[in-house]
């Protein structure tokens, strides 16, 4: 038998699945109404008020989707073996791989951050900021010798490479490899410039980038 709060949970998460896969087909979160989320979960439209107060409040339940994404991929320890060249390499492809496999929530996340309403536009800026403050974090052991405000600044060129290239990592499709290497190749080219800077930052007096040792982070 499912429990009440059980079956609450499936509820809630059925409205989240139906306005992800009606993002996946193509629609804007702002255009999306509260009937076309509840006919494509099954549900009849009363049902929607039990769990939100509005397509706002829905929007921020996914929010909270991509927080507990986050903090998945933010989870690692320090390998401080591998060259500048392989740690690069590892976050393009972890991000290409991250960005298909959550394509429908990425989606959400593209529209939203700069198009939705402010209250979801601010749960998502939130959400980034908490990303930043981790990359930023583990900058020291990355890079050691960056000053903390240097870090923030790195932080978020490192975020924004990533975001830029967003649209068209969703727009090629998995099985297309051959772009796919091109635009991996392109990100890590990009990434490799900022962490190539903060190099430069962390030891101006010794030549820049190469007096300062490079490590990478590995999956836990």
């Amino acid at each position: 038998m499912v429990t009440r709060a059980e079956q609450k949970a499936l509820t809630r998460g059925a409205l989240i699945d139906s306005v992800l896969r009606i993002i996946g087909g193509g629609a804007n979160f702002a255009s999306i109404s509260l009937r076309e989320v509840t006919k494509a979960a099954g549900l009849v439209p009363a049902s929607f008020y039990r769990h939100f107060d509005d397509m706002d409040g829905l929007g921020l339940a996914v929010v909270d989707e991509l927080g507990l994404d986050l903090r998945r991929l933010m989870r690692g320890t320090v390998d401080t073996d591998l060259p500048l060249e392989e740690v690069v390499r590892g976050l393009a492809y972890g991000y290409e791989t991250y960005v298909h496999g959550a394509a429908h929530l990425v989606q959400f996340v593209n529209q939203a951050r700069t198009g939705g309403s402010p209250r979801v536009r601010a749960a998502i800026a939130h959400e980034l900021d908490f990303f930043i403050s981790r990359v930023a974090g583990s900058l020291p052991d990355l890079v050691p010798g960056l000053r903390p405000g240097d870090r923030q600044t790195v932080a978020e060129l490192l975020l924004a490479v990533l975001l830029e290239s967003t649209t068209e990592l969703l727009a090629t499709p998995e099985e297309d490899e051959a772009r796919l290497e091109e635009l991996r190749d392109a990100l890590s080219a990009r990434l490799m410039i900022v962490l190539l800077g903060a190099q430069s930052l962390a030891h101006p007096v010794r030549g820049g980038a190469s007096g300062s040792p490079v490590r990478a982070v590995k999956r836990a």
